[in-house]
């Protein structure tokens, strides 16, 4: 959505922040109804029965494909299609290297025009509609969100592209895990089928859990880690519910449960080898 019929200006001030306000509680009640989406789905297509952790990996990658989708890809879209054009320079004010390269930062790590239009300024300030908003929002604990930050723009790429189709294939992954009791009530050769078969998707879903979760984590990282080697020039850090619940909540969820499901993938392949060592050892027991 271009908004250049709306802001003319080169900067676009977002409005002085409420401590609550309408747009905060909305994308609060958006965000549990994706969570709750993701529960709902995941009880509905995972097999039963299905052990717990199954179904909080299921539920989690499924919320996470939701929020990369599209919470982020509406701040992709607005980054790359929502904008304000600068006015044009009068013959009596104009000068030869108009606009002036010192207006072309849009954003804290740019170092030139967005996508080469230095007549326009890009991102989610840009616009009035219910998800530029949400990023508007935002912005008031990130400054950096609210228009064209090339490190976010260039994380959020990989993170709506890859990320987000990648955690709804683990998903898929986790639904074509069979439960182990199926597997007493099978017949040996159906048995040593299905635990081939399950052993495969094992290995495939928990290479890409790795995958996903590094670089969950990576990404955390490099959107943060330049703002505390400069001092935090763009967050608001003063501000108790933008610093604990902007920043450090929605933020942190993006660590802990990355980092779990790597410990989980960890602890799967672990037991996976102790187990086929057990096998082959038991199997050259039987052959002497």
């Amino acid at each position: 959505m271009a908004a250049s019929d709306s802001i003319t200006t080169s900067s676009s001030p977002l409005p002085t922040p409420s401590l609550f306000s309408r747009t905060t509680l909305l994308s609060l009640l958006f965000s549990l109804a994706l969570l709750l989406t993701a529960i709902l789905l995941s009880r509905h297509f995972l097999p039963r029965p299905s052990p717990r952790k199954q179904l909080i990996l299921h539920t989690w990658h499924l919320f996470d494909f939701l929020i990369h989708t599209l919470f982020e890809g509406s701040y992709l879209y607005h980054s790359f299609f929502s904008y304000s054009t600068l006015p044009a320079a009068s013959s009596s004010s104009s000068s030869h290297d108009y606009p002036h390269p010192a207006s072309l930062l849009t954003g804290s790590s740019s170092a030139g025009a967005f996508l080469r239009r230095p007549d326009r300024r890009y991102g989610p300030a840009h616009s009035s509609a219910p998800t530029a908003l949400l990023w508007q929002e935002y912005a008031h604990a990130d400054s950096r969100w609210a228009n064209t930050d090339t490190n976010i723009i260039s994380i959020e790429l990989l993170t709506v592209f890859i990320a987000g189709p990648l955690a709804c294939y683990i998903c898929y992954l986790l639904q074509q895990r069979q439960p182990r009791c199926v597997h007493k009530r099978a017949s040996t050769t159906s048995t040593d089928d299905t635990r081939d078969k399950n052993s495969n998707n094992a290995a495939t879903l928990w290479f890409w859990m790795t995958v996903l979760a590094t670089g969950e984590i990576y990404g955390g990282f490099m959107t943060f880690a330049p703002e505390w080697l400069s001092g935090n020039t763009s967050l608001s850090t003063g501000n108790r519910m933008y610093l604990w619940l902007y920043l450090a909540f929605f933020n942190g969820i993006w660590i802990v449960m990355p980092g779990w499901c790597l410990w989980v993938a960890w602890s799967e392949v672990r037991a996976a080898f102790n187990d086929g060592i057990a096998r082959t050892e038991a199997e050259g027991k039987k052959e002497r």
